[in-house]
């Protein structure tokens, strides 16, 4: 079919007529260097024979989603991405918005309907966890010509059961003891660093041993968890140490308000009218693990206040667990929040409290632990002299010399 490129661009700013700039200052190439439709973050790209064997709604469709990519930024918000993923999520969210609009996608384009719901980095996230869990699960699996004991169907046998001697035993009992003898002597060393205690009875103390094992377990591993509520009073407040109007992006949620912007005149009175208005979220997790103390927590809470001048904010705390969201919506909420933790600290736990669809997710912390195993796009707020390299997001250090000044 024959293709003007100049009627295409008219046609997708009849539908989207805020592309109008856009479309006007991007240049059309045709070329044989690329076997379908592509763009560079600021020009289109497209091969004729491909554009002529396009129906007149698939010529749309295509160069439609091409200046989606462009008006989005897509080729600089990949930055740092696995490109393979991060394209995959850029066009499903782009196929999804094309759709609700009434164009029908592409033979063979990406169709995830699920996309609507998320931007382009949120999902991404999704299917870089999928893409992940994926190659551990390869992983796991390569080097062995069957995962599963027993014959080639994967099933184990009776025989196969008993393959190791005549009475059905296998070497794998002799390791199962050297192994439990190992953990014995592990365990009676770790029990050498308890207190001693009163002896009262044998059941008792192996019961008082068995729970005191498993808490000096868990500290060295630093997965304590402490459920103590803390009371910090006199918060304050102080001058914004953070410009957060240049660092909280904008939102992506809308909600509904009385708003003079488009104000109407009547019988001499100036009347709003109720209007959709953007409405940024921000979602902050706080450490409340056993280094925090409470004069840095201080700190924290303070900043929060600030931030709650910008944007919608809910805010929780985590040491080795999420203790919950609590909605924040003026500074006595911050005051009134159950301060909850005092154990070990986990950033993974916190990179989960986060909600998919949040503007802007902050953690405040000190840093003092290992970074997160999933990309995370968020601003850390790292009070002290902590370095920390998180996949993904803004690091923002707090200095003592800051505190001192606010």
């Amino acid at each position: 079919m024959i293709y003007d490129i100049t009627a295409l661009k008219r046609k997708v700013i009849a539908i989207y007529p805020y592309f109008g700039s856009i479309a006007a200052g991007v240049e059309y190439l045709e070329t044989e260097d690329t076997a379908t439709i592509m763009n560079n973050g600021t020009d289109i790209f497209y091969n004729p024979r491909y554009m002529s064997g396009l129906s007149a709604d698939d010529q749309v469709f295509v160069l439609a989603h091409e200046l989606c990519h462009i008006a989005f930024s897509h080729a600089s918000r990949g930055a740092g991405k696995d490109p393979q993923i991060w394209q995959m999520a850029a066009d499903a969210v782009i196929n999804q918005m094309l759709k609700r609009d009434g164009l029908d996608i592409i033979s063979g384009g990406i169709n995830y309907p699920e996309a609507i719901d998320y931007d382009a980095e949120q999902y991404y996230e999704i299917l870089l966890k999928e893409k992940l869990d994926i190659e551990l699960l390869f992983g796991q699996l390569e080097g062995q010509e069957n995962p599963v004991a027993g014959g080639g169907n994967g099933q184990q046998t009776p025989e196969d059961e008993n393959s190791g001697n005549e009475d059905g035993d296998n070497d794998s009992d002799e390791d199962s003891e050297n192994t439990s003898e190992d953990n014995d002597e592990d365990d009676e060393t770790l029990l050498e660093l308890l207190p001693e205690q009163e002896d009262n009875s044998d059941d008792d103390d192996s019961d008082d041993d068995e729970r005191a094992l498993i808490e000096v377990k868990e500290s060295k591993a630093g997965n304590a968890v402490n459920r103590d509520t803390r009371i910090v009073e006199e918060i304050g407040s102080a001058s914004p140490l953070i410009d957060w109007r240049l660092i909280l992006l904008d939102t992506i949620n809308y909600g509904v308000d009385w708003s003079y912007t488009n104000a109407v005149l009547e019988n001499g009175i100036v009347r709003p009218v109720l209007e959709e208005i953007p409405v940024p979220e921000t979602e902050i997790v706080l450490d409340t693990s056993w280094s925090v103390d409470e004069e840095l927590l201080r700190n924290f809470l303070r900043e929060c206040k600030n931030i709650l001048s910008f944007s919608k904010l809910k805010a929780g705390c985590f040491d080795t667990v999420f203790y919950g969201f609590h909605d924040i919506r003026t500074e006595k909420d911050i005051e009134d929040m159950p301060f909850q933790g005092g154990g070990g600290t986990d950033f993974n736990v916190a990179a989960e409290a986060f909600t998919l669809r949040v503007d802007n997710r902050i953690i405040f912390t000190d840093g003092q632990a290992p970074m997160p195993d999933k990309y995370l796009k968020a601003i850390w707020v790292v009070y002290g002299d902590e370095t920390i390299e998180p996949f993904g997001g803004t690091v923002i250090h707090i200095r003592p010399e800051q505190l001192m000044r606010s």
